[in-house]
C-alpha cells in the first residue's frame, strides 16, 4: 500500500504530455487533422500550445486576408508554456521558410528558428523539424510560381532563382542546427506536392503528421485513428488566438481556448 501511495501521483505525472505547433498555413489547414493524430499517438492526457495561421512569421507581425498575428516567438505562446505542467513536452516545427515570402534575411529567420529551441530546451523538450520544400520551388513552372507569390506573398520583389537559392541556404541552416542540437528532421517527399509548391495535398495530411510525430520520443503508432466528426473539426478551426487582429481591429481571446472530452486543452498564440 506504500509503495502505491508512492507512486501513484509519480505515475499521475507521467500520463501528461504537452505538445508545442508552430508553424503557418500547413499548420493551419491541417490543424484538426494533426490534434486527433497526436491523441491517437500519445496515450496520455495532452496540453496543446499552438502558434498557427496562415502567412504567419516567426519574428513579424504578419497574417493573410486581413488578419495579422504577432510573430511566433513574441507570441503568448512561451509564457503560457512557461506556466504550464512540467510535464514531458515535444515540440513539431513547421513552415520555416515562410519567412523567405517576406524578404527575411536568411540569418535572420534562423535566429528566431534558434530562439525558439533555445525556449524549448529549457523545457527539455523532444523536437523535430520539417524542411523546406526546396526541390518543390525549383520544379515549378515559372508562370505558376509568380501567380502563387502573387497570392501568398504579394509584396514579394524576389524572383524564382533568388527565393529557391534562399530557400537551399535557408534549408542548409536548418540542417546544421538540427545536427547541433540533436534535432531530427522530417523531409516531405516531393511527389505529396502538386501545383503548389509548399502546401502537401490534403491527401498526404495524415502522412504528413505522421512523419513528424514519429521522430518524437513517446510516439507510438496508433493502431486505430481517433477520427473528429465534422462539428468537433469545425469546433478546432474556428478557435481562437490569444491576440490577433482582424482588418485592424484588435481581438483576444481567453486561454485554454479549446477543451476536449478527453481532458486535451488547447492554448492558441
Amino acid at each position: 500500500r506504500l509503495l502505491q501511495h508512492v507512486w501513484s501521483p509519480f505515475a499521475a505525472r507521467q500520463m501528461h504530455r504537452n505538445l508545442v505547433f508552430l508553424g503557418a498555413s500547413n499548420l493551419s489547414r491541417g490543424f484538426p487533422r494533426l490534434v486527433s493524430i497526436a491523441k491517437s499517438c500519445f496515450q496520455e492526457e495532452l496540453t496543446i500550445f499552438a502558434a498557427k495561421g496562415a502567412g504567419r512569421s516567426f519574428g513579424l507581425e504578419s497574417g493573410s486576408f486581413g488578419k495579422k498575428f504577432p510573430g511566433i516567438f513574441s507570441s503568448g505562446l512561451w509564457s503560457a508554456l512557461e506556466n504550464a505542467n512540467r510535464a514531458p513536452t515535444s515540440a513539431l516545427i513547421a513552415d520555416i521558410g515562410n519567412d523567405l515570402g517576406y524578404e527575411v534575411p536568411v540569418d535572420q529567420v534562423l535566429e528566431w528558428v534558434t530562439r525558439c529551441v533555445d525556449a524549448l530546451a529549457e523545457r527539455d523538450a523532444d523536437i523535430v523539424f520539417s524542411d523546406l520544400p526546396v526541390a518543390s520551388l525549383r520544379a515549378l513552372d515559372g508562370r505558376l510560381f509568380g501567380l502563387f507569390q502573387r497570392l501568398l506573398f504579394p509584396r514579394c520583389r524576389l524572383d524564382q532563382e533568388e527565393i529557391v537559392y534562399r530557400a537551399e541556404q535557408l534549408s542548409d541552416g536548418v540542417w546544421q542546427l538540427a545536427e547541433a542540437r540533436h534535432i531530427p528532421v522530417f523531409t516531405v517527399p516531393n511527389e505529396w506536392y502538386g501545383l503548389d509548391p509548399i502546401h502537401p495535398r490534403l491527401r498526404n495530411l495524415d502522412d504528413y503528421w505522421i512523419g513528424m510525430l514519429g521522430k518524437l520520443g513517446g510516439f507510438r503508432a496508433p493502431s486505430q485513428r481517433t477520427r473528429f466528426t465534422w462539428p468537433m473539426n469545425v469546433y478546432l478551426r474556428l478557435l481562437q488566438p490569444a491576440s490577433s487582429s482582424y482588418f485592424g481591429v484588435q481581438r483576444c481571446s481567453a486561454q485554454p481556448v479549446g477543451r476536449l472530452n478527453d481532458g486535451t486543452s488547447i492554448f492558441l498564440s
